[in-house]
């Protein structure tokens, strides 16, 4: 496939008074990414005072300028999918001049924690895998040791995680585990 395996710990399961340690923590467990939902930020930041860079992506309303300041600033763009959205809405994203480098599949509708994982999502997932086989694709919600090997067998390199890792007596062992599914996956491919 060409894609390598990225276990992204979801902090919003996280201990929110302990923030850097849980971070350090779950990095110190073999976690590649950490994974930070930012969720209508006008009500929870003044808009006014935050960050300039920020809000200067905020106001931007074409997309190829938006990917374009994102990849000047060193990051790497990326769209998600919401369960009703359909697919066909981000291929102009992947595929254009100046595309995305990740594509979200939400397995679960956005908005908090602890979620059932939708197995029809991965749907969405197998299909871009197969148009796009170098793509990261990242899968968020109800992800864990029971889901994962549908996510993986789909294609689902990008694997976000929160209750799962962040509520297991032993992380390390769940962040291990899901690694293995998806690169095991990947050898089938």
């Amino acid at each position: 496939m060409g894609v390598t395996p990225k276990i992204a710990p979801s902090m919003l399961s996280s201990d929110f008074a302990n923030l850097a340690s849980e971070a350090k923590r779950m990095l110190d467990f073999g976690a590649d990414w950490l994974h930070m939902d930012i969720m209508r930020h006008e009500m929870i930041f003044n808009v006014l005072t935050f960050s300039a860079f920020w809000a200067s992506f905020c106001r931007m309303e074409n997309w190829q300028e938006l990917i374009q300041k994102i990849k000047s600033k060193a990051m790497r763009p990326g769209v998600a999918l919401k369960p009703g959205t359909p697919i066909e809405e981000v291929y102009p994203l992947v595929y254009s001049e100046n595309p995305v480098e990740m594509v979200l599949v939400m397995t679960v509708e956005p908005g908090f924690g602890g979620q059932k994982f939708m197995p029809e999502m991965v749907d969405k997932v197998r299909v871009l895998r197969k148009k796009y086989p170098a793509l990261d694709i990242e899968v968020d919600g109800g992800l864990g040791p029971s889901t994962i090997e549908m996510a993986a067998s789909a294609g689902a390199n990008c694997i976000v995680a929160g209750s799962s890792i962040f509520g297991a007596a032993e992380p390390g062992t769940v962040i291990f585990h899901m690694r293995s599914c998806v690169l095991e996956n990947q050898e089938k491919c």
